[in-house]
Parts: C-alpha cells; sequence; structure tokens
C-alpha cells in the first residue's frame, strides 16, 4: 500500500470521494523552487529528485536525512508523490512535513515504506512555501523523483474492467533451449507496466475544466495515478504513447474518455 493518507484525515467540501482517482501532473505540481538535502552521497544529487528523469537521484550520505523543497513563495498543497526510489528495499521510514514559520510539522504519520512503488501521499491542503521529507530507519535509499501540488480529482470512479497496475506486468522474456529441446535457461530483458483508465459519464463542464490540463501535461511528462486510493494502495508512475482524447457519448451533455498508460516496474 503507497497510498498514505493523513492520520483522521477528513474530506474537504466540494471535493470528490477516496474511491475517485487522484492524478498528479505536471501542470498541477510545484515547479520552480530550490531542493536543499540534509546530506549527498558522492555521484547523487540534492537536486535530482527535481525533475522527472528516474535515472538521475538523490541519496543521503547518513540517516537520518531530508530532502526540502523551497518554493520561493506560498501555495496550496495536498499531497506528496514519490518515484524512483528503493525505500522499500532499504527498509525506511517516511514522513512527510512542511514548515509553518518556526517548526516542521507532520502532515503524514511516520511511516514504514515496504515496497519500492511509487508514493502518493494525500493530506488536507496546506499553503506552505516549504516542504520536505523525512527519512528514517534502515539504510540510505536513492530517490529519483518528488513533487508536492494539488491533485487533479476524477469526477467519477472505475472499478470493472480495470487491471490494477501492480498486476498489469509486461514482461519480455528471452528463452533458451537446446537442439533437443532442453531448457538451458531464461533471460529476463525488460518489465514494465502496462494498463488503462477508462471514465464515463463525465459532465462536459468537467471535463473542459480540468481535462485539458493533464492532456497537455501528459505530452511532456509523466505523472502519478492513484486510481481509488480509499480502497487500493495502487500508484503508478505513468507515461502515454498516445495523448487521451474525450468524446461525446450522446447521452445529455456527457464525456467519456481512456487512456492507455505504460508505467515504470519497482521490482
Amino acid at each position: 500500500m503507497t497510498v498514505i493518507l493523513q492520520t483522521g484525515y477528513t474530506l474537504p467540501g466540494g471535493d470528490q470521494p477516496l474511491t475517485h482517482a487522484r492524478i498528479a501532473h505536471a501542470n498541477n505540481w510545484l515547479s520552480g523552487g530550490t531542493a536543499t538535502a540534509s546530506s549527498t552521497a558522492t555521484g547523487f544529487f540534492a537536486d535530482a529528485p527535481l525533475n522527472t528523469l528516474t535515472y538521475e537521484r538523490w541519496k543521503p550520505s547518513s540517516l537520518s536525512a531530508t530532502w526540502e523543497y523551497d518554493h520561493g513563495s506560498v501555495a496550496a498543497v495536498n499531497y506528496c508523490a514519490i518515484a524512483a526510489h528503493t525505500m522499500g528495499s532499504n527498509g525506511n521510514t517516511l514522513q512527510v512535513q512542511y514548515y509553518n514559520g518556526s517548526t516542521w510539522t507532520g502532515v503524514i504519520p511516520a511511516t514504514a515504506i515496504t515496497t519500492d512503488e511509487p508514493i502518493f501521499c494525500i493530506f488536507a491542503s496546506q499553503t506552505r512555501q516549504r516542504w520536505r521529507i523525512s527519512i528514517s530507519s534502515g539504510t540510505a535509499p536513492e530517490i529519483g523523483v518528488v513533487k508536492f501540488g494539488t491533485a487533479m480529482q476524477m469526477q467519477r470512479p472505475i472499478y470493472g474492467g480495470h487491471a490494477p497496475i501492480p498486476m498489469a506486468r509486461q514482461t519480455i522474456l528471452r528463452s533458451n533451449y537446446s537442439e533437443t529441446g532442453e531448457y538451458l535457461g531464461r533471460t529476463k530483458q525488460r518489465v514494465y507496466l502496462a494498463t488503462e483508465y477508462a471514465w464515463q459519464h463525465l459532465t462536459a463542464t468537467w471535463v473542459r475544466a480540468n481535462w485539458p490540463s493533464f492532456q497537455k501535461a501528459s505530452e511532456a511528462e509523466p505523472f502519478w495515478i492513484a486510481w481509488r486510493p480509499a480502497t487500493f494502495g495502487d500508484v503508478g508512475f505513468a507515461q502515454l504513447d498516445e495523448v487521451p482524447i474525450p468524446s461525446n457519448m450522446g447521452i445529455r451533455d456527457l464525456m467519456q474518455v481512456s487512456m492507455s498508460v505504460r508505467a515504470r516496474g519497482y521490482d
């Protein structure tokens, strides 16, 4: 489970239920700020998590450790999303915090991370300038991408027909056989995740107000998606090969849209 909710989280008025997908994308996360870290191991970079290139990483030289994002001015934030990390493998505990002007305050409980799956932390919106992740326990992890922002909330839920992304493994294998058919081993060439998300009965008003921002963001950057955060902890750090285009259903003013995604494997 790598959806992490604030302790006692109460859904703000006007928000969609947590059975509806949350999406963190380039047009709703904060950018333009600066990064600092409590320490950085040789060969790694404190500012690496600012971009979405998963091969560039930050790694602290010791624990406990913090990585901070300073936006330069106050902004509303209700999520922290993390990808391309090894906190599960390294046995780490994570907390997300903001600076209130005098002290650092946690917005999620200190949580033991048990998998290297992408992380989506959801909490009540806070308007702050400085945010950080605090890592303790275990051994020093690598972290590729960290973003803070205000999540897109899908107007309708999905369930039937959806393949949960952790189970949607696409594994490319090469098997070796002798001339007589003896099994000589197998090579795993590539593993990634792929699934489809589809929504129906979206109002035209909602689609026109919300979808174009995501549509344009998905052309340039990967994104996080938690498809049913109240029920399942499945999170994908995904990208599109084709931009999803909404269409009219022919029922009143309702629309539908679907997207096929490829996501980074994590084990």
